[in-house]
């Protein structure tokens, strides 16, 4: 999730929008393709201790909202950016959708979107081919950026093009505050594997670019399944989660040579629990337990050996007593400190809600938020954003996609800390056509995952993907009203 130079947002005239808007947070829960459709609800809820996921005590019971969403009273969603409709550059949208950040423009109404398709070989129709040959990183590399430039007032899509071309399943990301996408391949696959380049880097896409930017893999943050590298806008530190899974994952950090130009270089580091090194948060965790925090170095953040142990990275920030995650996903900085989810931890491996506060340069605290003990509540939570009207929202990655007849909520965690539904994916989903190898008789059906939330800066419009074949969905809604 990144490959070009900084740009500034006075030079741009783009701004990130929802980045650092956290009013409500800091209390409770912390102490503890065409123009467009429109739909809405005819017209649930967990807590924390357990329960169903029925809708009770937050914005409503769930209703259909359209051929996609089921929503609470008052919400409604217009999409945009189907995969396969034809973009501006003659291109047709890719498929997948996942991260993305939006950006301010000069119009008060228009608002740039960044939005990765996290494309891999393997999917349905899919060959070892560039989405386009210009400027393409790899071109037997089928991934990539996107960029749309949508109006709020009028509801619709005005243009979409390329940004970033020929790069491997581009999962999540994060939005930059000079005004870039850092957009994160979530794969070390590379020459062994039958593509022309190495992958499982971050390359960086200024919100400006109207066509494929020059793609420059970021070696020194790091080759690993990266997820999401949101920045620190005081110190330009950049935080990188990792969702490899064997055998864990890692949180790092990058402290860049100069901040804002993150090609110059810099020093990886591993997060470790000081006083208990290798600690392992997979299970036996305390919600509220505050761990202090260190950070190790990581000596060769682009091994030469990634491709065949993918771990490579996270083994040497283990070995230096570096600590364990599992599933490393979503990540925000708002509110002068980092929350992530580890979507398979947990001791009912249903995920965890983390915040990181740095209380140093080099030291800070480790707060467990919340934890999941049913799928019911909360199903291995993926992306998050942390929302102008308080609390975190949180797409799920969980059975949806897993099992025949499983489901995909749009989930937030309260300042209170209850777990609220605010969306169901009810479109169907062919499990056989999309994951052939996992379920080769037809007939199994589940949901799609939700990805990439954002919510403009008002916290008027949540922009979030239907992932699979590909939609984005803007969602607006009495948000303030949760009881």
């Amino acid at each position: 999730m990144a490959t070009t130079r900084r740009q500034l947002i006075t030079a741009t005239g783009l701004g990130l929008l929802g980045a650092g808007l956290a009013p409500g947070l800091g209390q409770a829960a912390w102490a503890g393709g065409t123009s467009g459709s429109s739909s809405s609800a005819g017209a649930g809820s967990g807590t924390a201790s357990g329960g169903t996921g029925s809708g009770a005590g937050g914005f409503g019971a769930l209703r259909k909202a359209g051929p996609e969403l089921a929503l609470p009273p008052g919400f409604s969603y217009r999409s945009f950016g189907a995969a396969g409709s034809r973009m501006s550059d003659g291109l047709a949208t890719p498929l997948a959708h996942d991260g993305q950040a939006l950006f301010a423009t000069a119009g008060r109404d228009t608002v740039v979107l960044l939005r990765n398709h996290e494309i891999d070989t393997d999917l349905p129709g899919i060959t070892r081919r560039s989405i386009g040959r210009k400027a393409a990183y790899d071109r037997a590399a089928p991934a990539g950026v996107t960029s749309s430039r949508y109006d709020l007032a009028a509801g619709r899509l005005r243009e979409s093009f390329l940004v970033l071309n020929g790069t491997l399943v581009n999962c999540n990301g994060s939005p930059t505050p000079w005004g870039s996408w850092l957009s994160c391949e979530e794969t070390v696959d590379g020459i062994d594997a039958g593509y022309e380049k190495p992958h499982g880097y971050v390359f960086e896409v200024p919100a400006n670019a109207r066509g494929p930017v020059d793609p420059v893999p970021l070696r020194a943050m790091g080759r690993f399944e990266h997820e999401c590298a949101p920045v620190d806008p005081a110190t330009g530190i950049v935080y990188l989660t990792e969702d490899n899974g064997d055998p864990g994952d890692g949180l790092y950090r990058f402290l860049p040579a100069r901040p804002g130009k993150l090609a110059a270089g810099g020093r990886l580091q591993m997060l470790a629990v000081r006083g208990e090194p290798t600690y392992d948060t997979e299970t036996g965790q305390r919600v509220g337990q505050k761990l202090p925090v260190t950070w190790v170095d990581i000596a060769n953040p682009d091994p030469s050996d990634a491709e065949l142990f993918p771990g490579s990275v996270y083994s040497q920030g283990r070995a230096r007593g570096g600590a364990r995650f599992i599933g490393l996903e979503g990540a925000e900085w708002a509110g002068g400190a980092l929350t992530f989810v580890a979507s398979e931890s947990g001791d009912a491996g249903q995920g965890q809600v983390w915040r990181y506060q740095p209380t140093g340069r080099d030291t800070g605290v480790l707060t467990l938020l919340y934890e999941s003990r049913s799928a019911g509540v909360l199903n291995q939570p993926d992306g998050v954003t942390v929302g102008p009207h308080g609390g975190v929202l949180m797409t799920e990655d969980g059975d949806g996609e897993d099992e025949d007849g499983g489901d995909n909520y749009l989930r937030l965690l309260t300042a209170s800390g209850r777990i609220v539904d605010v969306a169901k994916v009810i479109a169907p989903l062919d499990l056989h056509y999309w994951e052939a190898e996992d379920f080769p008789e037809p007939g199994a059906i589940g949901a799609s995952e939700l990805a990439g939330p954002r919510f403009t800066a008002d916290g008027r419009h949540l922009f979030v993907n239907l992932q699979y074949p590909g939609l984005t969905l803007v969602i607006t809604g009495p948000w303030g009203a949760l009881v």
